[in-house]
């Protein structure tokens, strides 16, 4: 990460890079590769930060999520595995996985889902509850950090750059 952690050096290279791939294809829209070049970046300084803040609870960011939308859960704090495995975007293993890690931990239960005893929900538990205001707050602040040198109205042309690049994948899915 070291190395293209400079904006300026990041954009640099992305020119370079599509010059090159000019060279070899012919048409290449630059800024398509400094787009996506940059995104790529911001992919991986994202994920760096949420290791970072989320190690001293021993959780990973799906981990952290799962316990967080069962937080913003009430009254109950409940949720069906296939919600959750929907919610948190996991595979059936990969939220069983979870679901086993968080349960050997005490931090989720399980019991009898709702008007249907063959369905088992997921609890979270008081401790559950604990550690995601915990690493919430911990995360938050992590994030909150990064933005703090941008002003209300840099942050609003952010979102608004992010919703019109959201809706172009949406329209590509």
């Amino acid at each position: 990460m070291r190395g293209l952690s400079d904006p300026e050096q990041l954009a640099r290279h992305l020119a370079e890079n599509a010059t090159a791939w000019k060279a070899i294809r012919g048409a290449v829209d630059p800024r398509v590769l400094a787009i996506f070049g940059r995104l790529e970046a911001l992919a991986r300084f994202q994920a760096l930060l949420q290791r970072r803040a989320l190690a001293p609870y021993h959780l990973n960011h799906a981990e952290f999520t799962t316990i967080g939308m069962l937080r913003t859960s009430p009254p109950a704090f409940r949720r069906s595995p296939t919600e959750l495995r929907r919610l948190v975007g996991q595979s059936s293993a990969g939220m069983t996985r979870i679901l086993a890690k968080l349960e050997g931990e005490g931090l989720v239960r399980r019991a009898a889902g709702r008007g249907d005893g063959r369905r088992r929900d997921v609890i979270l538990s008081a401790r559950g509850r604990a550690l995601a205001e915990r690493s919430f707050a911990a995360l938050l602040a992590a994030q909150g950090h990064v933005l703090a040198s941008t002003g209300k109205r840099r942050r609003d042309e952010l979102l608004h750059a992010l919703d019109v690049l959201l809706a172009s994948f949406a329209r590509r899915a």
